[in-house]
């Protein structure tokens, strides 16, 4: 797949329905990181100010670990789905998104190790919305950062900084023009946990 065959939505233009932006932010970062996080918070205003999306919202993620019920988290159910977005098209979470086996604790009754994930400080959920307002009718379209193989083998990763420069110039995917998307993006430090 090259560069130039992304399907990841840009904007209403490239879509039947209006598009949503969930933007998940982890809940503690340092204050430099503060001021970039407001940025793109800007950028999404300025991109619903702008019809390019319909609706956007800022989401802390999901804390990770077990849920009291025993079912999973919230965030291994966010994983899962931006997983089968990713797997589906041929693209890769990493290295935004890692998952990591946490050895087992002996404070745990049940001494089995965990999975952890560790996310980005900011990634963005592009979703579709195909039955009015309804949040659980909204098809997944795209997940940012991501990566893909190039056709000469090497790995491409697509951040928030190009997704968002691509939006606003209203393309229709975000491989139109990467080099000038990069030249334009507001950097976003990646973070460890």
């Amino acid at each position: 797949m090259s560069a130039g065959d992304l399907t990841v939505p840009t904007g209403n233009g490239a879509l039947e329905h209006p598009l949503r932006v969930d933007c998940y932010v982890r809940p503690t970062v340092p204050t430099a990181v503060e001021d970039v996080l407001e940025a793109v918070a800007d950028r999404l205003e300025e991109l619903r100010d702008d019809g390019v999306v319909d609706e956007y919202r800022i989401v802390p993620w999901p804390p990770d670990g077990p849920a009291i019920d025993g079912n999973g988290s919230a965030r291994d159910g966010l994983m899962d789905a931006f997983e089968d977005w990713a797997e589906r098209r041929g693209y890769s979470l990493e290295p935004g998104f890692r998952r990591r086996e946490v050895p087992p604790s002996p404070l745990r009754a049940d001494g089995d190790s965990l999975e952890r994930v560790r996310v980005p400080l900011v990634a963005l959920a592009l979703y579709e919305a195909t039955d009015g307002d309804d949040r659980a009718g909204a098809t997944l379209r795209g997940v940012v950062p991501h990566a893909e193989r190039t056709d000469a083998g090497a790995t491409r990763t697509y951040t928030v900084g190009e997704w968002l420069s691509a939006a606003e110039r209203n393309g229709t995917a975000v491989g139109e023009s990467p080099g000038a998307a990069r030249d334009e993006q507001v950097p976003i430090p990646e973070g460890g946990q």
